[in-house]
């Protein structure tokens, strides 16, 4: 089962691989609109990623509704009983009021004994969704400005700062149902629309007995697409963060009630994902690991920033070879003393990338950087 959810996974992805981020087409020649209130445009992106996980929740199957890849992970109503109560939990220290359900002691992860059916789980991030829409617009401009006790972390901050958390939480945890999405060979509501949107016009009867048939892509053509896809976030990203920050962690920010000892800096995120790159990729191709690695972390003599995105894209480019080796034939088939087969090992790796791009993305935003890939696209 676990195999041909690896090659749903693959197949599937590729559906979206070249939609746009930003499909905005003004010119440059005509004046830009005037910004709206601050307590507008946080609406819009509240209810922009709030209603893109209300339309999965709605549109996910019922019978996968406990589906998740991991023992450890939550499932898939799990993560939308979640989001809704860290919402709620963050409404309430924005309103000072008992908003929301009580969800008992476990009060950021509601239990499915409470929410048992669709319907249940479904009803709850409407309604999250919606209130926090209400007291958005309700406390307008003003509220923003408000400082209150965040709500964990014994810290104070601004209604903004937690306004912000709540969005990117979110954002987070959609990245993680679309996963769960495509291991089930299925598409994002969102990704099937903007697909419909580029969809070009159907072509006439004549037009279509003149176009030959084309070729259906193999698995290593579709593997190597995605080894692309998460090297390009990566690498940019990367890329983004000065070399002077290439050490830093969230324990540089010295946040009240947090432990970020043991976390990796930057840079060893970076040669990580390299180092886990060589490990999995290269009993594909039977090259020898590289001087040094002899661990998870990558070789402690790859210091500077240099040196490190060397590593990191001598690996992605060890991938694509990987990715060369595949055949219909041999994809099921275990390499020399691995307990995995060659498609696990040449797929998981693209899972694993994404896990700490998104760190990665964390550690610039906690810099004030904008990763590339969220950056608006010139017209």
């Amino acid at each position: 089962m676990i195999k041909h959810l690896l090659i749903a996974v693959i197949a599937g992805s590729l559906l979206n691989a070249t939609t746009p981020v930003c499909g905005h087409t003004n010119s440059q020649d005509q004046a830009p609109r005037p910004a709206p209130a601050r307590a507008e445009e946080t609406l819009q992106m509240w209810n922009e990623i709030g209603n893109k996980l209300v339309a999965m929740a709605e549109d996910f199957p019922e019978d996968f509704y406990d589906f998740k890849l991991r023992k450890e992970q939550r499932t898939f109503a799990e993560n939308i009983l979640h989001v809704a109560a860290v919402d709620y939990d963050l409404m309430r220290s924005i309103s000072g009021s008992n908003i929301g359900p009580d969800f008992g002691k476990n009060k950021h992860n509601p239990s499915r004994e409470e929410y048992k059916t669709k319907a249940d789980v479904v009803k709850l991030i409407q309604q999250a969704i919606a209130d926090g829409a209400k007291l958005i617009q309700m406390q307008g401009d003003a509220g923003l400005d408000k400082v209150m006790k965040f709500a964990w972390g014994n810290k104070m901050a601004h209604n903004s700062y937690a306004w912000t958390y709540a969005i990117e939480h979110s954002a987070e945890h959609y990245g993680q149902l679309v996963v769960y999405y495509r291991a089930n060979d299925l598409i994002p509501p969102d990704s099937r629309r903007h697909a419909q949107q580029s969809q070009p016009a159907p072509a006439t009867p004549a037009q279509a007995t003149e176009q030959p048939q084309q070729t259906p892509p193999t698995v290593a053509v579709i593997v190597d697409r995605q080894i692309s896809a998460v090297e390009k976030l990566v690498v940019e990203a990367a890329e983004a963060m000065p070399e002077e920050k290439y050490n830093f962690s969230p324990a540089n920010l010295n946040i009240p009630g947090s432990d970020y000892s043991r976390v990796r800096t930057f840079a060893v995120e970076v040669k990580h994902i390299a180092a886990s790159n060589y490990f999995l990729w290269s009993p594909l191709t039977g090259e020898k690991l590289p001087e040094g690695l002899k661990d998870g972390n990558g070789p402690e003599a790859i210091k500077s920033k240099t040196d490190i995105l060397k590593f990191l894209k001598d690996s992605f480019a060890l991938g694509h070879k990987a990715a060369a080796t595949l055949t219909s034939e041999n994809m099921l088939q275990n390499p020399e003393q691995s307990k995995s087969s060659r498609l696990h090992r040449a797929t998981f790796c693209v899972a694993h990338a994404y896990d700490h791009y998104g760190q990665m993305v964390e550690y610039l935003r906690m810099n004030g950087i904008v990763p590339p890939a969220s950056r608006q696209q010139p017209n």
